[in-house]
């Protein structure tokens, strides 16, 4: 057996297994989220698939041809990474709906994804030692080298997928090149050694599944789906019905946008949130964090273009999008920061009259951002006169009612005094405890009475520089007290035990 071709093997099963999981966490987001739980499910099982699969590998390499069991490996292990590539997002959904624990429901389907393959690819390893240990004088050599270029492999999976591959590719293009990839080694493998018959047979199977995907393995198109695309963070897609223009990360509608006026503010959240700009006098600087489909700068260019903006967006993507597909042209007083909110904060030296806090999504909280380090950051960049307005989604029982008490008692050792709104969805409002938390806070609420706020909103809805149904939405104000909640910090922040266990699809009620 030419040793180049063990090396060869050990380096590119290596870089399999690692790639795979990093997929895991993209083949999961769009259901699960992308929470430490998650992480932790694709993690563990992962680590639980490769010690069995070196425990199985090592009993076969003993009692089987050596050739043989490392060719039906890589062929079980690789049809089942296309299977995945076919069928993954069908299976994780049925699992979605039979385990709905945010722990267990990501085990299941890391189990059910991305465990046969593991298994199958650590597998190789020691079969590949028993082929090359030739010399027991030189056992540490080769085992040592061997493991050592496993490893590489690995590193180059993760960074290749990560850093490159999943952006080029996507994630079920690579998948499903992946499981090509282990098809065409175990075929080689096959070729080492095996009768006629069975070398004919392997080559079959491989074939017949190479086929059966490109005929019928591609993802069923999505209804009403414009545009979609991997970003290194998250899936995003664009989607059109016959009146909006919706955007999709990963489980969780963003942005939802009136073809027919695009500038014009749908969702009641957002008809309240701009609100904030009545609050403080004479606006002439604004900060958003969190950009989404653009909506809530859209409209400020428009209705209020004389206030100087910043846009901070983490997600490259989502600016692209912004700007592709909901129609946001910044104008010259608007500027994109492509920067995670924490690090413009700390880099920033401006300071705001207003603050939109948009960031929060039901299923995607950057625990970073909910913090008494971060909200005491949003203080210290806010004028004496200025509003900080914050929106959290909420289903508005379980899990999330604790999450919304936890922010209420963090956000409030930075900002004492809060008015708080809860605010319905356009749709299905009446059959859904479902509803977008509005939070006001700053100086002209710390000492401003309640008439007075609504008497400035009241005035720029006359004014048409506030949404008409603004004066409405304030009926919406919470005036029984929060009960006491967890205060989060950058040390301690148990924010996923806080998140409500559903797991389905969202409606289009947020951001």
């Amino acid at each position: 057996m030419p040793r180049l071709f063990l090396l060869i093997t050990a380096l590119v099963t290596g870089a399999i297994v690692m790639a795979l999981e990093i997929l895991g966490s993209r083949l999961l987001a769009p259901v699960f989220g992308n929470s430490l739980f998650v992480w932790g499910a694709l993690i563990g099982i992962i680590l639980a698939a490769m010690s069995s699969g070196y425990a199985f590998g090592g009993w076969a390499s003993d009692r089987y041809r050596v050739a043989a069991v490392l060719a039906w490996l890589l062929l079980g292990s690789g049809a089942w990474t296309l299977l995945m590539s076919w069928m993954g997002q069908v299976a994780i959904f049925k699992v979605a709906k039979l385990v709905e624990d945010p722990r267990w429901g990501p085990s299941l389907a890391a189990c059910v994804l991305l465990a046969p393959p593991a298994f199958g690819l650590s597998g190789v390893m020691p079969a590949l030692l028993r082929l090359a240990v030739v010399d027991m004088g030189y056992l540490g050599r080769h085992t040592g080298s061997m493991i050592a270029l496993s490893t590489v492999g690995s590193l180059a999976g993760t960074w290749g997928t990560a850093f490159f591959l999943l952006s080029w590719l996507g994630t079920q293009t690579l998948v499903a090149s992946l499981g090509v990839l282990q098809l065409l080694l175990g075929v080689l493998w096959l070729q080492q050694g095996s009768g006629k018959v069975t070398k004919v047979t392997g080559l079959l199977l491989a074939g017949l599944l190479i086929v059966s995907w490109q005929l019928f393995g591609q993802a069923a198109p999505v209804a009403g789906l414009v545009y979609q695309e991997d970003s290194p963070y998250q899936q995003v897609r664009v989607r059109d019905d016959d009146l909006f223009r919706y955007l999709v990360l990963d489980r969780t509608w963003h942005a939802v946008m009136w073809r027919a006026d695009p500038a014009t503010l749908f969702l009641p959240y957002s008809q309240l949130m701009v609100a904030a700009v009545a609050l403080t006098p004479d606006p002439k600087r604004g900060l958003i964090l969190g950009h989404g489909g653009g909506s809530l700068a859209k409209w400020l260019a428009q209705v209020w273009p004389e206030l100087e903006l910043d846009v901070v967006e983490f997600d490259p993507v989502v600016v692209r999008m912004a700007e592709q597909y909901f129609e946001y042209r910044p104008p010259a007083n608007h500027h994109v920061f492509v920067k995670d909110a924490r690090v413009f904060l700390r880099d920033t030296k401006a300071k705001y009259d207003v603050i939109w806090v948009d960031a929060f999504a039901r299923h995607l909280i950057p625990f970073h951002l909910t913090t008494v380090e971060f909200f005491s950051e949003l203080r210290s960049r806010l004028n004496p006169d200025g509003v900080l307005a914050l929106n959290l989604a909420s289903s508005g029982e379980g899990g999330d009612l604790q999450r919304a008490s936890a922010v209420v008692q963090t956000l409030k050792t930075a900002f004492p005094t809060l008015e708080s709104f809860g605010v319905k969805g356009p749709w299905r409002a009446h059959q859904t405890t479902a509803e977008n938390l509005i939070f006001f806070g700053g100086g002209p609420i710390d000492t401003t009475p309640y008439d007075e706020v609504v008497t400035r909103i009241q005035s720029q809805v006359e004014a048409r520089r506030l949404p008409p149904e603004a004066t409405a939405l304030l009926a919406a104000r919470r005036t029984q007290p929060w009960s006491p909640g967890l205060t989060l910090t950058d040390d301690y922040t148990p924010y996923d035990l806080l998140i409500g266990s559903h797991a389905v699809e969202m409606s289009p009620d947020v951001k």
